[in-house]
């Protein structure tokens, strides 16, 4: 072999090694950036529960992504977009056999929200269903009822529905009325319960607090939503929250988790309107 062509082959081989060396610390600083994405509800708490987890780990970068819901942070998470999706509800079969896992990590209260003006004190659940019926149209004060509505199909509609028979009615002729907000995710269900006076409408606690958000949450057939009630049985009504993962999760996405459920971890979630899970 003539030293050009030993010169050529060298330089081939050199940059072989300098691309294999470069693709290793692409994909390293890579596996410390942590994406999360999913329902709404939970995505103001997994900010803080990132930046606590960064002192701890200030080489790991998390990232949360505005909201997707679950089934578009399940569906992002599959495409290798997210490295954590949060969901309210468990995985699918299919979904399982993609090699997703899931873990829930907490509950929080489901909540009915007013306006922070409105006076009210408590509410039934006989007065929630007029109300989405159409047959309460204002408050005692005689300020209009401007009730905020989630798409059907929509988790929060969902445990609407499952709270009575007549609350499922309800809800299903409220999609018929016309003139009524329609909420396309959790942030700005809130936002328009914060904004419109005589609002009304449904959230979580976590939500809440989280985001600090200044709303009236009612108490429901005398009964205050909180985490106590919901750990007691008190308050029977919540959303479940899992966090979700890939088939090929990072050292740095399983340190996440377990920060999640270690004591520092649980203490904020129970102080942001988390039950947190055993």
């Amino acid at each position: 072999m003539n030293r050009s062509r030993q010169l050529s082959v060298f330089l081939t081989l050199c940059l072989v090694l300098l691309f294999a060396i470069s693709s290793k610390i692409y994909a390293a600083d890579a596996a410390k950036n942590i994406r999360i994405g999913g329902t709404g509800t939970a995505l103001a708490a997994m900010k803080s529960l990132g930046e606590q987890f960064r002192k701890r780990h200030p080489d790991v970068t998390i990232t949360v992504l505005p909201s997707l819901g679950s089934k578009g942070g399940i569906k992002a998470l599959i495409e290798g977009k997210l490295d954590i999706a949060i969901s309210f509800r468990g995985l699918s079969g299919d979904e399982q056999n993609k090699g997703l896992a899931a873990i829930k990590y907490a509950k929080t209260p489901f909540v009915f929200v007013t306006h922070r003006t409105n006076k009210i004190s408590n509410i039934t659940l006989r007065e929630v269903a007029d109300i989405y019926n159409g047959k309460a149209l204002s408050w005692p004060d005689g300020t209009p009822i401007r009730l905020i509505l989630r798409p059907a199909g929509e988790a929060s509609t969902k445990i609407l529905e499952s709270m009575s028979e007549d609350m499922k009615k309800a809800v299903q002729n409220s999609f018929k009325r016309s003139g009524l907000n329609i909420a396309a995710n959790d942030q700005e269900n809130d936002i328009l319960i914060e904004r419109l006076p005589g609002s009304f409408g449904g959230s979580t606690l976590c939500q809440i607090i989280s985001e600090n958000r200044k709303l009236n949450v009612l108490p429901l057939n005398g009964v205050k939503p909180s985490v106590s009630a919901l750990a007691s049985g008190k308050y029977p009504y919540f959303k479940d929250l899992h966090i979700i993962t890939g088939p090929k999760s990072s050292p740095q996405v399983k340190q996440f988790i377990d920060f999640v459920f270690s004591s520092s971890g649980r203490s904020f979630l129970g102080k942001t309107g988390h039950l947190p899970a055993r």
